[in-house]
């Protein structure tokens, strides 16, 4: 079956490709009663593999949720999605009706706690919001193998911050989640993904204890063969014939051979050969690499250092700095770089050390065998320095 050349949303079933390996270790952790987040950088394909693990989660009998929190603003969105979910799972409507009137009289205990107006929901949510999750753990049978992935953890996580009592709002919700993976025995496990990096967040915040139950599952780029393989299946599904020099030349100028990059690159070159009606060649890649910088599809990285609160106004500065050289900077001269801004050297020395595991984390940057830190992706320095510096 071919395959389609979906760009920005994750992908499911036969458009799913590769990864055998790294899903079938996951698979085997969870089986061990691991639960996990799938820790990458960004546009990796997180979220495509926990959807993929669903599927297998499925295939194996397991009752399955997938709860998005992309949309959520608030923990009452949370508790009313989380119900919503559970309501249209056919697996947890046989539990339901075999537990006879208790899951019932749990959903109308908990629904009179979130469904008031505006003005009087958070003196009465802070009031119920306890025994409110305390219940939703009753709604779930701990006793049953059970996938659920929480997609999008860290954005509901940055709004509630945003509360009067943000802090601990985050830590609660945190907390709560956490006690349920505590509860003896259960044979619930989370996958737990999102665009902005769980980690930094919880770093940032003095949070990860929070998080120190669940294993790292680390998913890296495609290697040589899997990506050259992955464009093979994209020309074919479009009937465009590359050459060999032609595929390699595309995965050099990525530099970095995550899926989302590979398939806006080759829907731009196969755009210009459909459209355009240019040959394959490497002049009609290198006219795609060029659109592509200049283009909307990685403004992402731009956007997502809004969430780096007090350290987005030191990162832009070494991002910037960096785009313009292909062989980086060592840590000095980015020392000195914030130094300059910040005027304590103490200070510059925690912030820099903080900004660069961040940095490094979400995929800006790796650092080089001769100490110097460069952009991870050749593409991801060439947008930032057209959109920056040029």
């Amino acid at each position: 079956m071919k395959i389609n050349n979906i760009t920005g949303s994750p992908v499911e079933g036969e458009n799913f490709y590769g990864r055998e390996k790294e899903l079938s270790s996951a698979w085997s952790k969870v089986l061990k009663g691991n639960s996990l987040i799938l820790s990458a950088p960004r546009r990796v394909g997180k979220s495509s593999f926990a959807k993929k693990l669903l599927e297998k989660a499925k295939k194996e009998s397991w009752n399955t949720l997938e709860i998005n929190l992309e949309e959520v603003s608030s923990e009452i969105g949370f508790v009313n999605l989380l119900i919503e979910k559970l309501q249209a799972a056919n697996w947890w409507q046989s539990s339901m009706s075999k537990a006879g009137k208790l899951f019932g009289q749990i959903l109308e205990s908990i629904k009179p706690s979130i469904g008031l107006g505006e003005a009087k929901v958070s003196v009465v949510w802070s009031r119920a919001k306890i025994d409110v999750y305390q219940k939703l753990k009753g709604l779930l049978n701990h006793e049953e193998d059970t996938l659920i992935m929480v997609d999008e953890l860290t954005i509901l996580l940055n709004r509630l911050l945003k509360n009067e009592n943000g802090k601990q709002d985050v830590e609660f919700f945190l907390n709560w989640l956490r006690s349920f993976r505590q509860v003896s025995g259960t044979k619930i496990r989370w996958v737990f993904c999102s665009s902005i990096g769980i980690e930094n967040f919880t770093s940032m915040h003095n949070l990860s204890y929070a998080l120190n139950d669940v294993s790292k599952f680390k998913i890296d780029e495609y290697n040589q063969i899997e990506a050259c393989k992955f464009i093979e299946e994209l020309a074919l599904s479009e009937e465009v014939l590359f050459t060999e020099e032609d595929i390699n030349y595309m995965l050099q100028l990525l530099g970095w051979n995550l899926p989302y990059f590979i398939q806006v690159l080759f829907s731009n070159v196969n755009q210009l050969i459909q459209v355009q009606e240019r040959t394959t060649s490497i002049d009609t890649i290198n006219e795609a690499y060029i659109q592509l910088i200049s283009e909307g599809h990685l403004n992402t990285w731009d956007e997502r250092l809004n969430e780096y609160g007090e350290y987005e106004i030191y990162a832009r500065p070494v991002l910037k700095n960096l785009s313009r050289s292909k062989e980086g900077a060592g840590r000095t001269v980015l020392f000195s770089l914030l130094f300059a801004k910040i005027n304590d050297e103490d200070k510059t020395d925690i912030v820099l050390s903080k900004l660069l595991q961040m940095l490094q984390n979400d995929g800006y940057l790796i650092l080089k065998k001769d100490a110097s830190y460069v952009f991870r992706s050749p593409l991801l320095r060439d947008f930032w320095y057209n959109r920056f510096v040029k």
